[in-house]
């Protein structure tokens, strides 16, 4: 890991070690969705730097540490760990016979994944006790909901923070055709490590397991509240 990218995720570590144990939802998906903004610029100014020096694309693979350990499919932390590896141009998936949960991709975007998922995770268990009495079938579903309704935001956070690089690097006075370079790097690296997972992971179908209605829309609702657009901003 080069030195810019320490500087990144110590930022990020700043910034979530911050939003720790937030009284509720909306300080938590707004802290991840700030670091997801953080983390999508800096991913858009390297890959600019990376043309510019005409540097070689970081090796993709399975990282060598999983990012969770469970004997059972643990579907909440699927559908997050899922969601938060393509926001930052990864994959994952889960090796049943080794009860792992693992990541694909390059080291620089497998060290974000891991940040991300680490602090959501912790942040959705503590919220959902907000809930106890409902029972674990309700709270799972709850779950799930607001999981679903997070990725959704750190979708668009991704795409705010390409659109605030682009603009800075312009006013800076970057080319725009050398952003698009910057993008399509980010694209490429993308689609490789797609190639990666098609070429050397089976899939199979998952019956969709019942989720208790009423935790779930629940969960929907919460994560909806959820005000990633004026997230805390690191200057």
């Amino acid at each position: 890991m080069d030195a810019n990218q320490e500087k990144i995720l110590d930022r990020v570590r700043n910034l979530l070690r911050l939003a720790q144990g937030g009284a509720n939802e909306h300080e938590s998906a707004a802290a991840a969705a700030a670091a997801q903004r953080l983390l999508e610029a800096h991913r858009l100014d390297q890959a600019m730097l990376n043309v510019a020096e005409e540097r070689q694309a970081e090796e993709v693979g399975v990282s060598p540490d999983p990012l969770d350990k469970s004997k059972i499919l643990v579907r909440w932390k699927n559908v997050l760990a899922n969601g938060v590896a393509r926001a930052n141009g990864c994959r994952s998936y889960y090796d049943r016979r080794k009860g792992l949960l693992q990541i694909v991709g390059a080291p620089s975007d497998v060290s974000a994944v891991r940040y991300l998922y680490l602090y959501l995770t912790r942040e959705i268990d503590q919220l959902a006790a907000r809930y106890a009495g409902k029972g674990r079938a309700w709270i799972h579903a709850w779950r799930v909901g607001c999981v679903e309704t997070v990725i959704e935001r750190l979708k668009s956070a991704r795409e705010e923070g390409r659109l605030e690089a682009g603009a800075a690097a312009q006013s800076g006075g970057v080319s725009l055709a050398r952003v698009n370079q910057g993008l399509a790097r980010i694209e490429a690296q993308e689609a490789s490590v797609l190639r990666w997972a098609t070429a050397n992971l089976v899939t199979k179908n998952v019956r969709r397991a019942y989720v208790d209605p009423s935790g779930y829309s629940t969960g929907k609702v919460d994560g909806k509240n959820v005000n990633v657009a004026s997230g805390p901003r690191l200057q």
